[in-house]
């Protein structure tokens, strides 16, 4: 269309709407949807070739095929969790992690295959103390060492007042129901309080199979109920503490031990730390994770 007067002409032309490439398409699919921390499109892949496998009828055990196997399960009830209304914020999303593939097990929803290879890959790897290493070591390594130490003095005195306060209201508690004391200490406080199962439940266990010789399985029956337990608590009543800071922004440090007072002098004494990490760090820290555990099994042996 064209308009034109005794002064200027100006033509107007079609606008014409690009849509995105393909490409680009695909990318905003892997960096919007999402399951965890798993693109859709790999999470459904990863679907495709178990259902193969356990199609097929045999699941390899080998940790490159064990890793999808349990990053599909375990980000499919988390998501599932996370997206359940009220509960959802309230960590129901490391609950449904915990709990359903236990239920899925129980009621036989899982087929033998994959529960027969997870069963093994743990006993064969023992997986699951790197796993703790590397949470332990990458917490600690990652804070500030000024904070991590002023924090702690400040923190160290509280704590002991809670362990010993919680063996005590669990004493009272286990005594006034009519259970033994002995049954109370050793197998309803102390897993609590030592808290998770690669850390507390399984190092308990073994340590009571050989002091009280008996069965280490039976043992982790016993204790892997407490700590089940304690663990759901601890998660509900974080959420329930997480959201009470979110309303009330006075009331929490946002992850930080000391955000007042420590933060300010760290940054203005300390250099600048880059945040970059590359390939050579990662495997520093998990080399580092390795080792403190190789340390600990020599200690304890």
């Amino acid at each position: 269309m064209s308009t034109t007067d005794d002064s200027f002409s100006v033509t107007h032309d079609p606008i014409e709407i690009q849509r995105p490439a393909l490409k680009e398409r695909w990318w905003h699919i892997m960096d919007t949807w999402k399951v965890g921390i798993i693109p859709l499109p790999l999470f459904l892949l990863a679907g495709v070739l178990i259902a193969i496998d356990c199609l097929g009828g045999k699941l390899p055990s080998d940790i490159v095929v064990m890793v999808a196997t349990l990053a599909f399960f375990g980000f499919a009830c988390g998501e599932f969790g996370k997206r359940l209304p009220i509960v959802g914020k309230l960590g129901a999303a490391a609950i449904c992690a915990t709990f359903i593939p236990s239920a899925m097990v129980y009621y036989g929803l899982l087929p033998d295959v994959v529960v027969e290879s997870t069963t093994k890959f743990y006993k064969s790897t023992n997986i699951l103390y790197l796993y703790i290493c590397c949470i332990i070591v990458g917490s600690i390594m990652s804070m500030n060492r000024t904070v991590l130490i002023q924090g702690f003095l400040r923190i160290f005195f509280p704590m002991l007042c809670g362990e010993i306060v919680g063996m005590i209201v669990g004493m009272g508690v286990g005594m006034a129901l009519g259970l033994e004391p002995f049954q109370i200490f050793f197998f309803i406080i102390l897993p609590i309080m030592a808290g998770g199962v690669g850390e507390g439940a399984i190092p308990l266990s073994i340590g009571y199979a050989t002091l009280l010789h008996m069965d280490q399985g039976v043992a982790l029956g016993r204790v892997l109920p407490m700590v089940m337990l304690g663990g759901l608590t601890a998660i509900i009543i974080s959420g329930c503490l997480n959201q009470l800071g979110k309303r009330y922004p006075h009331l929490t440090g946002e992850g930080q031990l000391m955000p007042n007072r420590a933060n300010a002098d760290t940054q203005s004494s300390q250099p600048t730390v880059s945040g970059k990490t590359d390939v050579t760090t990662i495997a520093s820290g998990a080399l580092l994770a390795v080792l403190l555990y190789m340390l600990g099994c020599w200690a304890t042996s």
